[in-house]
């Protein structure tokens, strides 16, 4: 599954499909993500960090996290 489909799909019960989608496409694009291309560890691990610090505000600092985590599920060793 495409990296952006998996993201959104994991966001959208929190946030809304349209949000969801849009945060998704936005960060990516923040961090030099293109859609179908490897993304390297250091990569991930900062796009998981905004993912985290980003859903705080919506979901909490517990629930942040996990769904911050399931969001890099694809590309977790």
């Amino acid at each position: 599954m495409d990296l952006a489909v998996h993201i959104t799909a994991v966001l959208t019960a929190p946030l809304g499909a349209n949000t969801a989608d849009a945060v998704t496409r936005h960060l990516l694009a923040k961090h030099g993500v293109a859609a179908g291309a490897p993304i390297d560890p250091e990569t991930a691990q900062a796009l998981q960090d905004t993912l985290r610090r980003g859903l705080v505000a919506f979901v909490g600092p517990e629930q942040a996290q996990v769904l911050a985590s399931r969001c890099l599920e694809p590309v977790q060793p």
